[in-house]
């Protein structure tokens, strides 16, 4: 940047140079003037004097470019790099806040924070600071060089000077507003569009394809108003430009040809002056061009900016330390939780306590708090009140990583990324070779379908696995679970989108996947309920009921209710 602004010194001299060769010929070729100390008959004859200045303007003229090519790479260089560092920055701030941040924001939105606004800010640095500081110094230098040969001419010049800089302001603020609207739809836009992109099949399903065409129009709108007001204010401020520089220059011609007849100022010193003075206007025009841009820069840096000061819900404390080797002993005590405050609390009060390396299924009605029992065990959410403990020790004094290394978690919806079947196995433990993969596979009941696909476990996955079936896509992320290998396991409706074969060699294989592991398993499907040590019944954010399932079946309490209920649906034709 300081290499750059002292090419932009050395620049900026010369595009004030520019206009001096063509004055001095007119007055030391053309006119009348001789140099001081020229001998006779050699300079005054003009001849060699003109080489020398046309000389002089193919140097200027080549060192104005030359300057101005080195100054472009610089600072296009610096705004690649900034951009480089501001997107790491800001996408690894992104993965730093918790699901709590990310729930409230549409996703859309923060990926144009992460792209279309860095651009915004490069284009701040690289294009408009430049220009900007270019218009400035050239302004001055101009000013400097014409207050030196007529301070009158020059003083009425400068009569529509703060006409224009109280336009600029004004204008620049009409714009910034109109921005802020721009940028702020665009985030929206991106967002409907992410939406309907990653929802396509649903879209397709239910024949919404116009309506999802009106929501991204009726967004898009929006923004168009906006960007067309901001090209509107800044044409009717180019227009106000053209007309006070248009009077400006012709008062300007008036008075300096009438000093040229009295002989006050030469042909050579007027023409450097109408040089400068058209020259001014388009520094003014710069600016105004530029008050447009950085309007739209400044509010992406404002978005950028709040992205950056997004304090994580969910972070390590200054005194946590990594987990040890943990045994999986779980407790919870008197923990209240609430995603949102005003909505109230979704657990009140929980308490319980699982041993190490026992297999507990969490049961009860939808929206009771079984899912927001296992994030809260991983640490995704922090509870308001209560603590969160393993072997004893409550987990906001481990490191997140070490915490979430010794914690593997299978979801309802497969998370699989566009990648080789291996990669996604191996995406909790990359490490792990190749016959650990395919064991893993194996006891998932997944390699025979792998081994079907054309390349095998070398076959690219699409996006989130759409080349794959829902009961595959879910074998894929069992076998992962399975590779991975860690003393706590939460299974979230495991045999969700598994056909009756597939999930009884899943169910076959639970006994190996859960063996010395403490395990939660969340399963509206309460056959797996059967085989676990221990059924933790949730009933309104409280423990309602906790016990074997025998002894739950004879107690005739909820459990009871849940599973004849379910029992009566299986046998019904």
């Amino acid at each position: 940047m300081l290499a750059a602004l002292v090419l932009l010194l050395l620049e900026t001299g010369s595009s004030l140079a520019q206009p001096w060769p063509l004055a001095l010929i007119l007055d030391y070729v053309l006119g009348s003037k001789s140099l001081p100390g020229a001998v006779p008959g050699f300079l005054s004859e003009g001849s060699i004097l003109l080489a020398a200045l046309a000389l002089l303007a193919v140097f200027v003229s080549a060192a104005s470019r030359g300057l101005s090519s080195l100054r472009s790479y610089l600072l296009q260089k610096l705004g690649q790099e900034t951009v480089f560092d501001l997107r790491n920055a800001l996408y690894e701030r992104v993965h730093e806040l918790g699901l709590d941040y990310h729930n409230q924001k549409r996703t859309g939105d923060t990926i144009t924070r992460v792209t279309g606004d860095v651009r915004e800010v490069r284009s701040l640095l690289v294009d408009s600071v430049v220009e900007i500081g270019s218009s400035f110094l050239i302004l001055f230098g101009m000013l400097v060089v014409m207050l030196f040969l007529n301070w009158r001419l020059t003083l009425l010049a400068l009569l529509a000077g703060p006409f224009l800089f109280v336009a600029v302001a004004r204008y620049r603020e009409a714009l910034i507003q109109r921005m802020r609207t721009v940028r702020t739809r665009e985030g929206a836009i991106a967002s409907v569009a992410q939406e309907a992109i990653t929802g396509i099949r649903a879209v397709k399903i239910f024949g919404r394809e116009r309506e999802e065409l009106g929501r991204f129009r009726e967004e898009s709108a929006e923004s168009l108003r906006a960007s067309v007001e901001s090209a509107a204010i800044q044409a009717r401020f180019g227009l106000l430009l053209g007309v006070v520089g248009g009077l400006g220059t012709a008062l300007v011609i008036y008075f300096g040809a009438r000093q040229v007849l009295a002989g006050d100022l030469s042909v050579g010193e007027l023409t450097v002056f109408v040089s400068y003075l058209s020259q001014l206007l388009s520094p003014m025009w710069s600016l105004s061009r530029q008050a447009n841009q950085v309007g739209q820069s400044l509010v992406s840096g404002e978005r950028i900016v709040e992205l950056l000061n997004a304090e994580p819900s969910v972070k390590d404390l200054p005194d946590a330390r990594p987990a040890p080797q943990l045994s999986g002993h779980v407790s919870f005590e008197n923990v209240y939780f609430a995603y949102n405050e005003e909505a109230g609390y979704v657990l009140k009060g929980m308490n319980f306590d699982v041993e190490a390396g026992s297999r507990v299924a969490l049961v009860g009605a939808s929206g009771a708090g079984k899912t927001t029992v296992t994030s809260l065990i991983a640490r995704l959410y922090d509870p308001q009140r209560g603590r969160v403990l393993i072997d004893g020790q409550d987990i906001k004094g481990f490191t997140l990583k070490s915490l979430r290394d010794s914690i593997t978690f299978v979801p309802q919806e497969p998370m699989l990324f566009r990648a080789t079947v291996m990669e996604n196995i191996a995406y909790g433990r990359p490490e792990a070779s190749r016959e650990e993969v395919e064991r893993a596979a194996i006891l998932a009941g997944a390699d025979g379908f792998i081994r079907s696909l054309p390349e095998g476990y070398d076959a690219l996955l699409s996006e989130r696995g759409e080349n794959l079936s829902g009961g595959q896509r879910q074998r894929i992320s069992i076998a992962r679970a399975m590779l991975r290998d860690t003393p706590v396991l939460i299974l979230d409706e495991p045999q969700a989108g598994l056909d009756a074969e597939i999930a009884g060699a899943v169910e076959e294989n639970w006994r190996t996947l859960t063996g010395g592991r403490t395990t939660f398993v969340i399963s509206h499907e309460l056959r797996l309920s059967r085989d676990v040590d221990r059924i933790i019944v949730i009933e309104d954010g409280r423990v309602a009921e906790s016990g074997t399932h025998e002894e739950l079946l004879a107690s005739g309490g909820l459990y009871a209710r849940l599973y004849a209920l379910q029992e009566e649906s299986a046998v019904q034709p």
